[in-house]
């Protein structure tokens, strides 16, 4: 999931400026939610290392 969402953000950021302007608020939310799910991550990772 993070992978896609990387890819989204990805592609947003090749598009042209000005259709980029566009979709700010959406970078921001992809940003948001890159960084939650990176979070989550490493929780599950710690707690799958302690098992």
């Amino acid at each position: 999931m993070l992978y896609i969402i990387e890819k989204a953000l990805t592609e947003i950021e090749a598009m042209p400026r000005d259709k980029r302007e566009n979709l700010a608020h959406l970078d921001a939310e992809i940003n948001d939610a890159v960084e939650k799910l990176k979070a989550l991550k490493e929780k599950l990772e710690a707690t799958t290392d302690k098992k």
